[in-house]
This record gives structure tokens, C-alpha cells and sequence, in this order.
């Protein structure tokens, strides 16, 4: 098998996973509002993702796992993103807030960072 291949699919399933996280926080209040997509499409551009595959994602929720990226400073850009898409509407939901603790623990991050980024913008 080759190995690139192994990375390039490790990659595709954090960025992946990373995705379905963001419209998981921007859905939790029960509705994606415009702001949220906007910055779900520059955060997925970032990630060298298209607009098209977020629709896939967000249509496909179930069938994407959550996959944690290996490194302290990804885990941390990722609940930032999180935040960001909890705060584009200047409101914090307190189900959105529940949800960016609860993917903090899964990345093996203390909730309270998600407090920290909020007041430190």
C-alpha cells in the first residue's frame, strides 16, 4: 500500500471530521443561519475543502467518524474554529457552547479552553 496514500486519507478524515464538528456546533441551536455557512466555506477553504463537499457532509453527518488530529496546536485551531462558528451571530447558545465543550474533551482538551477563547477572542 502506499504510504502517502495512508497520510492523504489520515488527512481527508481529520479535515473531514473537522467539518462535520463545525456544522454539528453551527446546527445546534436547530438552524445553520448564513453567517455560519459563510464561515464554514472559508474554514473548509482552508482546510482545501469545496463548498460542495460540505453539503456532502452535512447531508452525510452519520457517515463521517470523528477523527482527532495528533498534534496539541491542531486540537486547539480546531475548538478556535468551533468558537468562531458559535460566535459569527454574536450570541452563544448554550447548546452550542455544551457541544464545543463536549468535542474539546473528545480531542483530549479541557472544556474551560473553550471559556478562554471566547473571552480572549
Amino acid at each position: 500500500m502506499d504510504i502517502l496514500k495512508i497520510f492523504k486519507t489520515d488527512h481527508e478524515g481529520i479535515r473531514r471530521s473537522h467539518v462535520k464538528n463545525l456544522i454539528s456546533v453551527a446546527m445546534a441551536d436547530g438552524h445553520l443561519d448564513g453567517d455560519e455557512w459563510e464561515l464554514l466555506v472559508i474554514i473548509a477553504k482552508r482546510l482545501d475543502m469545496s463548498e460542495e463537499e460540505i453539503v456532502r457532509i452535512k447531508n452525510n453527518r452519520d457517515a463521517i467518524n470523528f477523527v482527532p488530529p495528533k498534534s496539541y496546536d491542531e486540537k486547539v485551531q480546531q475548538i478556535k474554529d468551533l468558537v468562531a462558528v458559535m460566535t459569527i451571530d454574536h450570541q452563544i447558545n448554550q447548546k452550542e457552547l455544551e457541544l464545543c465543550k463536549k468535542i474539546s474533551l473528545k480531542l483530549d482538551l479541557l472544556p474551560q479552553i473553550v471559556d478562554t477563547i471566547i473571552e480572549h477572542g
